[in-house]
């Protein structure tokens, strides 16, 4: 596992975080179990496949509905490796895999502060793609390669400063020049439920995907 820093302050890449026997051991993990999503519930409007563990939370209602117990055991030692890195202050409470298939990404966000702790993890599996960041007062845009099986940790800057978002784009360009094709992407988003809903006088910040 090797960090690499980056541009955008906070954002930190892990490149190898999982081998590939883990990446396929996590796949098959998640495909036995129940999506929901694309018409499923409990989250039915949106428009990909999705997995929550730990807690549910509502993205039509922007807050946390039911808690659901420990993470599945197939993260075990995910979670061991991210609290053996210090990458999460406490432990993970919360799992949400995506499936992205061609044609689908996510418009740009920041997870709720007021609800999530101040370390987002995500892990990228299967193929690579650009994550954008876009600094939400001066705007500037940074696009962020994720090649698979590698970690993002956003803290600081990168987590309350920007928000991150992925394209719709069928093919993208590496930084080394290189044109790729956007295939099937699966990730898994670790982070902590600190709220279960935003406080009146505050803001959520989180955008309905």
């Amino acid at each position: 596992m090797k960090a690499i820093g980056t541009s955008v302050p906070g954002l930190v890449l892990y490149e190898d975080f999982v081998t590939k026997q883990e990446e396929a051991a996590l796949i098959q993990a998640v495909n036995e179990q129940d999506w929901s999503g694309i018409g499923i519930g409990p989250n039915p409007e949106l428009k990909r496949r999705t997995q929550q563990y730990g807690h549910l939370f509502s993205y039509r209602f922007r807050k946390v509905l039911e808690e659901y117990g420990p993470l599945p055991s197939f993260v075990d030692d995910l979670v061991v490796r991210i609290m053996n890195h210090q990458l999460m202050p406490h432990r993970p409470n919360h799992l949400l895999v995506n499936e992205y298939n061609q044609g689908q990404g996510i418009m740009p966000h920041t997870d709720a502060p007021a609800l999530f702790g101040p370390s987002i993890l995500s892990l990228s599996l299967l193929t690579p793609c650009l994550m954008k960041f876009i600094h939400v007062e001066t705007k500037e845009e940074t696009d962020i390669y994720l090649p698979a099986r590698s970690l993002i940790t956003m803290t600081g800057d990168a987590r309350y400063l920007y928000k991150h978002g992925i394209s719709k784009d069928l093919e993208e360009v590496a930084p080394d020049g290189t044109h790729f094709e956007r295939g099937k992407r699966i990730s898994f988003t670790f982070r902590e439920i600190i709220a279960w809903e935003v406080p009146s006088d505050q803001a959520c910040g989180c955008q309905k995907s």
